[in-house]
């Protein structure tokens, strides 16, 4: 069977067939279609993005099987039809046609090509509106068999299969981000949970030394939960900001140990995200030492020594215990301990010395940047 295809056909018009026919008079009732049937193509977000092979393979393939110089996959707007693959053609996008009867591509048609031969038909959502077209353009009248509009309504269904697979792929990724989400935001919640249950337990504590060990945990494990919330922020990078770290647990440690922190002398520097942890719970480990036994202004840098990141804290306490060694710490604590193997993490060397005569700690670790 034969037939002529032209520009007035209309088997791509914006209408979905499932839907009833809107009177002309009845603008709300079209204005509510056509919101509906926008918001349906939005839901693929394929308006006004970059040309894909995927898309072009069927264009060039659909002029292939029409020996028609052009194809075109198009996306109906509001008021134009932007081409996401044109084959043939050097034009990104056409003026929409409004006439439900006719094709909305009538109007480019008509001022391009004259009336030569178009045949076309819609792309359609699962919920039944068209939401774009897959077009073939010559400028010559021709004949096209029932046969070809056939396969042309295949490839159709190829471009809508296509959208359906990215749609889906696009839905489960916010699915799995969401969950992400959750998650983090659950670890947070626990974090900060067992670290005030810790501090409560510390504070009612009989023992001296119990309460000391007990908060001294719950500042390890809020550290963690500081350092889950860096991360948390910034998932998709691969290193992290770590001076403005720093200067936010400085903040959140002086209000918990009641003295006062500072971060000086320290220009911005980004580490790699495994790195983030270890710094941050040194800092911890060395504040809450500063705090116990040395006074004053605790002050944090971190910099560059010899080519090396140097991570320093300063108390103004009355310095090194006799004998104190680093390799050897004194005591029954394990903060000191905590510390250097957090610096072999960072493949680095610890040392501690007394900045001015005598008075006060500073204990840094300078480790190899990477």
């Amino acid at each position: 069977m034969l037939r002529l295809v032209t520009p007035t056909l209309g088997t791509d018009s914006y209408r979905p067939a499932s839907l009833p026919v809107v009177r002309p008079e009845d603008e709300v009732a079209r204005a509510r279609l056509e919101a509906t049937r926008l918001a349906a193509a939005e839901r693929y977000a394929v308006l006004d993005t970059v040309p894909e092979p995927a898309f072009d393979r069927i264009t060039a393939l659909t002029a292939d099987l029409f020996q028609a110089p052009v194809a075109i996959i198009g996306f109906i707007g509001s008021d134009r039809v932007f081409f996401k693959s044109h084959h043939g053609t050097a034009e990104t996008e056409a003026r929409r046609g409004t006439d439900p009867s006719r094709s909305v591509l009538e109007p480019w048609i008509r001022d391009k090509y004259k009336y030569g031969f178009h045949a076309g038909v819609p792309l359609d959502s699962p919920d039944g509106y068209a939401i774009g077209t897959l077009s073939v353009i010559d400028r010559r009248p021709r004949r096209i068999e029932e046969q070809h509009m056939r396969r042309l309504r295949s490839l159709a269904g190829v471009v809508t299969d296509e959208l359906a697979m990215r749609l889906a792929a696009r839905t489960a990724s916010d699915q799995a981000d969401i969950m992400k989400s959750e998650v983090d935001h659950r670890v947070m919640n626990s974090l900060q949970l067992v670290s005030s249950m810790l501090q409560l337990q510390g504070r009612s504590a009989a023992s001296t030394e119990t309460r000391q060990q007990l908060l001294t945990a719950a500042h390890r494990v809020a550290a963690v939960a500081r350092a889950h919330r860096l991360f948390s922020v910034n998932e998709t990078r691969e290193r992290l900001p770590i001076v403005s770290h720093l200067r936010e647990l400085c903040s959140e440690l002086a209000g918990i140990l009641g003295a006062e922190i500072g971060v000086v002398g320290a220009i911005e520097t980004s580490v790699p995200r495994d790195q983030v942890l270890a710094i941050g719970l040194i800092v911890n480990e060395l504040a809450v030492n500063a705090r116990k036994h040395g006074a004053g202004l605790i002050t944090v840098s971190f910099g560059w020594n010899g080519g090396l990141h140097e991570l320093a804290v300063t108390d103004q306490g009355e310095g090194l215990e006799r004998g104190f060694s680093v390799t050897e710490p004194t005591g029954k604590g394990i903060g000191m301990k905590v510390v250097r193997a957090l610096a072999d993490q960072l493949k680095g060397q610890l040392s501690v010395r007394s900045p001015t005569a005598g008075r006060g700690t500073c204990v840094a670790v300078s480790f190899p940047a990477r």
